[in-house]
This record gives structure tokens, C-alpha cells and sequence, in this order.
């Protein structure tokens, strides 16, 4: 008994006993008498509801009866409530209570303990919180946070409206499940940095399902990623037209210097003849005919000048909206446009299902134009066009076909170069150059595939984003985006890495493939590879400077001596191949070949010479 009275008596906390079942106070201590402002005696007796304001009763009542339905041996912490003193103040206390017996009658023990301290520090910071939030919320600043796994835990009213997504998406998800179209980028990449490498980053980005540039910062903290971003598009579409405009006074530049100052120097020579009397009567005709040679000749040079400048300015100003359309819906109302004016073909859309998207409508009907003048162009005396629309791998692909007089093969890679290299892109002439334009700001690509004599098919790529699948109410399907279309085998016997690439590919899944290709290499310790691409569609043309500048010096350091590249049957996949090994920068013997059955011969005799 004495060591309860120690505890009971001397304990700094307001303790009292009650009855069970009449809830009178049995017993109390000196701090209870003292926090509460009753005298000894006015304490005893007092139901223990007259210790709580009168609107808080019945909530006493209800903990009190689930009180009754616990095991006696269990400790009830009750949480927080509200009592009163005996001079009307109210405070906030948090209550434990457990069961024991007291002269006889069954009976709680109560300890209470003043939360107000606490309850208006957390106030503090709920209003702090409270106002952060609003303030970010406010902002035209993207702000989200990650947890130490990449969950969002925090979205706010910019990141809304910049992205598209609402909190409610994003909110417990994984980073790149909501973002699976830019794994492998550099965003990618600088995430992982400031979450493995925990230093602050701060990187420019594409985000090409909304065709915006972000400018973002990320900063790792004990309990994740704080990551915020502002919209840079004008800084970054204002560069790239004034790029293209210094670019365009140098070719202006280049013809002057080169082009118009011979049919000039020409033309005044000629004048000179005739304003100093150099010349006869008999000898004037020729002269005029050859006065007539510079100036046409002059002529040609100055439309040629007005072409660039006008090719230029109509490639920066194309739409750059996004909304979303049925791709089915947008392919008649161009067919029926063009076959009020184009009598003499038959423009055809092939059966096929319909597609929501989420892009550039207007950028996209553009391109499609352009494909059907070109068309249109080059068939003359065969009336039938065929477009066709269908979706592979979560890619939407639009071709349309020609029965005319096809493209040589060196006018095919000159049209390569064209979509391989920006800079490259006014020799197209106007119209492929916008395709080519649109289809990199949807991160598609195009590829032509044609026979001189039997007719061209342009083929356009234009993937699916996760954000479109969400705009379409459609379900994103996130191991598309995340596979990069590559199996890797390691055949032991021959002694080589065999890399099986399949479907369509751009420079991040092509980035994703080959980092796997080095990790293979490393484990296996081989020197040897299969690149087959019997299966690759399309074209990878934007993946080309970094697979022969970055990848190729990686590879070799990993050990690898010998690869056989098997050429896809695509022409510009077959392009692209070529394109990458003439600019390896590497010591890597890499030989081509139409099938793999040559390609393993190969291999084998150099495995030999490896052996000797």
C-alpha cells in the first residue's frame, strides 16, 4: 500500500479513482486538486461528467461504453479530450485509465495529462502547413514531393495544371508508374541521381506527351525528393527560332558568296562591253543571250533564297496545341478536303478501328497533308492512294501509299539524312521537313519505304503517352513503356551475346537496351556479339550520334572485340544502322549482314582468332 501511495499521491500528474458504476470519484491526488481548482472534499463525489464541458458528454458516454465491453486487464488510452476546472477553464488533456479495485469496488484509475502546450504547437503548424500549402498552391510553380520509395506524397494546384494530372492520380503512386514515358531520360537519370547520389540537381527537359520544356530542381531529404519546375517552352521555342534563323543567314550567307556573286560579276562584265563600245553591231545578240543566261541564272538563286526563308519561318510557326481527337475522324475530313480538289486520285482509308489520342491535332493534319501532296505529286496517271492506320506496341502508325514512280535509293538517303539530322531538315523541301517536325515533337519518327516504278509508303510514328492514355480515359499499359524491346541471351557453346531487338524504338529505349547489353557483356566476360535486328521496325535515327559516341566507347571497355549487326528489312532502320558504324568512335570490329546464319559463321571464325 505504501508504494501506491508513492505512486498515486506524489505523482506530478492529476490522478483520480472512480466507481464503475456510479462513475463517483473515489479518490484523488494533490495534482489533480491543484490543476482542477476543487478542494479535497468537493472532488470526492463529483461524477466524473461534471469534469468535461456539457457538449462533451455524450461523447464520455460513448468511450465509456466500449470501456465496459474491454477485458478488464486491458490499458484503455483514450486519446484526447476536454476538461473543465472548476472555474470554467477548458483545456485539452489526454487521458489513460485502467481497471482495478478499490475498497472492494471495481473501479479506474485515471491519469491525465495538459496537451494544450502541444495542441497550440501543433496548431502553429498547422497553420504554417496550412499556409505553405496554400502559398504553393498558389503559385505558378510546379511543386511535388517522393517519398525515400519515389511515391508522390505531395502534388500541387501548378503541377495540375502544367502536367495534366490530377492530385488524386499521382497521390501513393510510384513516380514512374505515373511517368513510364520518360524513363531512361535524363529526367530519369537526374532523379536517380539526387535519390542515390543525394546531392541537388537541376536539368532542362522535353516532356513530350504535353510537347513542353520544363526547367527543373530536385532536392533529397531525409523522407524523400522535393522536386519543383517552371514551364520554359517560350525561353526554349524563342532559341530555336532564332538558331534557325542564324542558320538560315549562313545558307543565305553561303549563296551569296558562292551563287550570286558570279551571274553579278557576270552581268556587269557583259554591261561594261556594251556601255564602253567594245563590241559591234553582229556581236550585240550574243551578248543579250548570255545577259539573259546571268539573269536567269540570278533569278534562280533568289527564289532559291526566298524557298529557305520561307521554309523556315513556316516551320516555326506550326500549332503547337494539344487536345484530344479521333485520329479516325481526322483522316476522313482530310480525305474528303482533298478529294473535292484532287479529281484525278482516289484517296482510300483502309478499314480500320478508331483511335483517341491526346497530341497536336492541328500538327498532325499538317503532316498528314504533306504526306498526301507528296503522294499526289509523284503518281501522276495512277489514281489511288491508300492510307491505313493501326496501333503496334502502343504506337499509333499512319502510312500512305503511292502507286507511282517510286524514289531512288540515293533520293531514300538523302531523306534519311534529312530526318536523321535536324540541320539537314530544309533539303527535304517544305513539306517532309513539317512531318518530320511533327512527328519529333510527338518523339515519332517516320520512315519511307519504296521501289522506283511501283510507288512510295511514308510511314509515321506517333507513340501513346501514359498522360494520353489518361486524358482517353483509356489504361495505361506500363510495361509497354517500360520494356525496352530488347532480349538478351548468352549463347555459352558459340560464346557470344546475342541481343534480340524487336518492335520500334527511339534514342531512351534504345539508351535502356544498350546500358542492359554492357551489364550482359561484364557478367558473361564474352567479347562477342549477335545484334540482331530482324525484328525492328521503323526507324531509330534519333538514337544514332548516341549509340556510335557514347555506347560503342562503353562497350569496348567492357571487352567487347567482334559485333555481326543483322540489318532489319526497314530501309531507314537499315540507314540507321549504317549511319551509326561509319561514326563509331571505337575500336570494335562490326560487320553487316542480311540474315543470321552468315552473321553466326562469322562469329565463330572470329572466335577462333580469339582463341589463337
Amino acid at each position: 500500500m505504501n508504494e501506491f501511495n508513492t505512486l498515486f499521491y506524489l505523482n506530478p500528474q492529476p490522478i483520480w479513482v472512480y466507481d464503475i458504476e456510479t462513475l463517483r470519484i473515489l479518490e484523488v491526488n494533490d495534482a489533480a486538486i491543484k490543476r482542477y481548482g476543487y478542494t479535497r472534499d468537493e472532488f470526492i463525489g463529483k461524477n466524473i461528467k461534471e469534469l468535461r464541458p456539457h457538449e462533451d458528454v455524450p461523447h464520455l458516454e460513448n468511450v465509456l461504453s466500449n470501456e465496459n465491453r474491454q477485458p478488464l486487464f486491458e490499458v484503455a488510452n483514450y486519446g484526447e479530450f476536454r476538461h473543465r476546472t472548476n472555474n470554467g477553464i477548458i483545456f485539452h488533456v489526454e487521458v489513460i485509465s485502467y481497471v482495478t479495485t478499490y475498497n472492494g469496488r471495481p473501479a479506474r484509475i485515471v491519469q491525465t495529462q495538459n496537451i494544450d502546450a502541444t495542441k497550440a504547437i501543433q496548431g502553429k503548424l498547422q497553420l504554417t502547413q496550412a499556409k505553405l500549402d496554400r502559398l504553393l498552391d498558389s503559385t505558378s510553380i510546379g511543386f511535388f514531393q517522393l517519398d525515400n520509395n519515389l511515391n508522390f506524397t505531395y502534388w500541387n494546384n501548378a503541377s495540375e495544371k502544367l502536367i495534366g494530372y490530377t492530385r488524386d492520380y499521382v497521390i501513393g503512386k510510384n513516380i514512374w508508374q505515373v511517368f513510364p514515358d520518360i524513363i531512361n531520360s535524363d529526367f530519369h537519370t537526374n532523379i536517380d541521381k539526387a535519390v542515390n547520389e543525394r546531392v541537388n540537381v537541376e536539368f532542362t527537359e522535353y516532356f513530350w506527351p504535353i510537347q513542353k520544356w520544363f526547367f527543373s530542381n530536385a532536392y533529397p531529404g531525409e523522407d524523400g525528393v522535393l522536386v519543383h519546375f517552371r514551364d520554359v517552352t517560350h525561353i526554349k521555342r524563342s532559341q530555336e527560332i532564332l538558331l534557325e534563323k542564324i542558320d538560315q543567314l549562313k545558307e543565305i550567307s553561303f549563296l551569296n558568296s558562292h551563287y550570286i556573286r558570279k551571274p553579278v560579276a557576270s552581268l556587269l562584265g557583259l554591261t561594261s562591253l556594251i556601255k564602253d563600245e567594245v563590241i559591234d553591231a553582229e556581236e550585240y545578240r550574243e551578248v543579250a543571250a548570255q545577259i539573259q543566261v546571268c539573269s536567269l541564272e540570278l533569278d534562280e538563286v533568289i527564289k532559291q533564297i526566298n524557298r529557305k526563308v520561307k521554309d523556315g519561318d513556316n516551320l516555326s510557326v506550326l500549332a503547337y496545341g494539344m487536345e484530344e481527337f479521333s485520329f479516325k475522324s481526322l483522316l476522313k475530313e482530310v480525305i474528303a478536303d482533298y478529294s473535292k480538289t484532287s479529281l484525278d486520285h482516289e484517296i482510300v482509308l483502309e478499314d480500320t478501328y478508331d483511335v483517341i489520342y491526346y497530341g497536336n491535332m492541328q500538327g498532325i493534319r499538317i503532316a498528314v497533308e504533306c504526306l498526301l501532296e507528296n503522294a499526289i505529286k509523284f503518281s501522276p496517271g495512277h489514281n489511288r492512294i491508300i492510307i491505313t492506320l493501326d496501333v503496334i506496341n502502343k504506337n499509333v502508325v499512319l502510312a500512305v501509299q503511292d502507286f507511282g514512280i517510286g524514289i531512288n535509293t540515293s533520293i531514300v538517303n538523302k531523306i534519311f539524312l534529312g530526318f536523321a539530322k535536324k540541320e539537314m531538315a530544309r533539303e527535304l523541301g517544305e513539306g517532309l521537313a513539317k512531318v518530320a517536325e511533327v512527328t519529333r515533337r510527338h518523339n515519332g519518327n517516320i520512315w519511307v519505304e519504296s521501289k522506283p516504278g511501283k510507288g512510295s509508303t511514308f510511314s509515321i510514328r506517333f507513340p501513346m503517352s501514359n498522360l494520353s492514355a489518361y486524358k482517353t480515359g483509356n489504361i495505361c499499359d506500363y510495361p509497354a513503356h517500360t520494356n525496352p524491346g530488347l532480349e538478351i541471351i548468352y549463347n555459352k557453346d558459340a560464346q557470344y551475346l546475342r541481343l534480340n531487338w524487336r518492335g520500334f524504338h527511339s534514342l531512351h529505349t534504345v539508351k535502356a537496351g544498350c546500358m542492359r547489353a554492357i551489364d550482359a557483356l561484364e557478367k558473361y566476360h564474352c567479347h562477342m556479339i549477335l545484334n540482331d535486328n530482324t525484328d525492328v521496325m521503323g526507324s531509330w535515327e534519333d538514337a544514332v550520334d548516341w549509340v556510335s559516341n557514347e555506347f560503342f566507347p562503353a562497350i569496348e571497355k567492357a571487352g567487347l572485340q567482334y559485333m555481326a549487326w543483322v540489318y532489319s528489312p526497314s530501309t531507314f532502320s537499315r540507314l540507321s544502322a549504317d549511319l551509326t558504324i561509319e561514326t563509331i568512335k571505337a575500336n570494335i570490329v562490326v560487320k553487316t549482314f542480311d540474315n543470321e546464319e552468315p552473321a553466326k559463321h562469322w562469329l565463330g571464325e572470329m572466335r577462333t582468332k580469339l582463341a589463337r
